[in-house]
């Protein structure tokens, strides 16, 4: 796919471009709502964000770097351990 410059954009190197993920949303959207009230449509907007909430949650934990030490002074008692 190939945007206004002529530039590939369908592809990075982490995956797929911010601009074909929006339009894939955007569909998704578009169907998922299609036919429903608006409360019916809210609630499924709480729960998309809540899921990439959790989604975002999980994948800032994984890029931390474990801790090397234990902060617990109880850890650190040789008569404990």
């Amino acid at each position: 796919m190939l945007n206004q410059k002529g530039d590939e954009m369908m592809n990075t190197s982490s995956g797929l471009s911010g601009e074909v993920l929006l339009a894939a949303a955007t569909l998704a959207a578009i169907q998922l709502t299609q036919g429903r009230f608006a409360e019916e449509a809210a609630v499924l907007s709480a729960f998309f964000c809540t899921l990439g909430d959790g989604i975002a949650l999980i994948a800032a934990r994984r890029e931390m770097q474990p801790c090397k030490s234990s902060v617990n002074p109880i850890d650190k008692d040789p008569e404990i351990a």
